[in-house]
C-alpha cells in the first residue's frame, strides 16, 4: 500500500520525469540543506522531505527515501533554470521552473531560495539582492506560517470539537477549544525551529 501511495505521488509531482530528463551529476555540493518543503506539480506537497544541494554546475534535489523509495535524485544545470518569485497564501515563494519550456517545478520558500543563491556564488538565475535572514524575519515568518495553519485547522478542529461534545456550556466548550489551538500553534512554533537547526548544511 505504502509503495503505491509513493508511486502516485511520484507520478503526480514529476518526479519521476524529472529525474529521467535531468538525470544526478557528482558534482560535490557546495551547500546542502534537508527536511525542506516544497510543492511540485498538479498541488504535490512535499513537507519537510526534500534535500536541497548547490553545486557548482547546477542544483541537486532529493527526497527522504522513505518517502520516495522509487524517486532518484536529479540534478538540473543553472542554465536550465529560472525563478518566478510569488505570494502564496501571504507567504513570499520562488517557483524554479527546469527547462523552457518548463519540464517541472518546484515551489519552496523565499528564504529558502534566497540562501540557495548566497551559496550559488553568482550561478543563481536571479540578480538578487538575496537579504540574509535575521532572527526577526525568522519570528515574522514563523507567526504568518502559524497565522495560516490556525486558520485552517481551527475551522477543522472546531467543526469537529463542536459535534463531539454537545451539550456542554458555550464557556467551556469555548476554553477547551482555545485550548486545542494554543497546542497547536505552540507545537508549530517548535517544530519549525527544529527543522531550521536540523537543516542547517557546512
Amino acid at each position: 500500500m505504502w509503495l503505491t501511495v509513493t508511486t502516485i505521488i511520484g507520478l503526480l509531482s514529476g518526479w519521476f520525469w524529472l529525474m529521467a530528463k535531468y538525470p544526478d551529476h557528482p558534482d560535490k555540493p557546495i551547500l546542502r540543506i534537508a527536511y525542506q518543503s516544497g510543492g511540485m506539480a498538479l498541488g504535490t506537497s512535499l513537507r519537510g522531505i526534500l534535500t536541497l544541494s548547490v553545486c557548482p554546475s547546477g542544483l541537486r534535489i532529493g527526497i527522504m527515501r522513505v518517502f520516495g523509495p522509487f524517486c532518484r535524485d536529479f540534478f538540473v544545470p543553472w542554465e536550465s533554470i529560472a525563478v518566478i518569485r510569488k505570494t502564496i497564501l501571504f507567504l513570499p515563494c520562488a517557483e524554479l521552473q527546469f527547462g523552457n519550456p518548463a519540464a517541472g517545478t518546484l515551489s519552496i520558500q523565499a528564504h529558502v531560495a534566497d540562501r540557495l543563491a548566497r551559496s550559488a556564488m553568482g550561478r543563481w538565475p536571479e540578480t538578487g539582492p538575496f537579504p540574509e535572514e535575521k532572527r526577526i524575519d525568522v519570528i515574522r515568518r514563523l507567526l504568518t506560517q502559524c497565522a495560516v495553519y490556525v486558520c485552517f485547522l481551527g475551522v477543522l478542529f472546531m467543526l469537529a470539537f463542536v459535534a463531539s461534545h454537545q451539550g456542554q456550556s458555550q464557556a467551556k466548550l469555548l476554553f477547551k477549544l482555545l485550548n486545542l489551538l494554543l497546542v497547536v500553534v505552540v507545537g508549530t512554533v517548535l517544530l519549525r525551529f527544529y527543522r531550521k537547526k536540523k537543516s542547517c548544511g557546512p
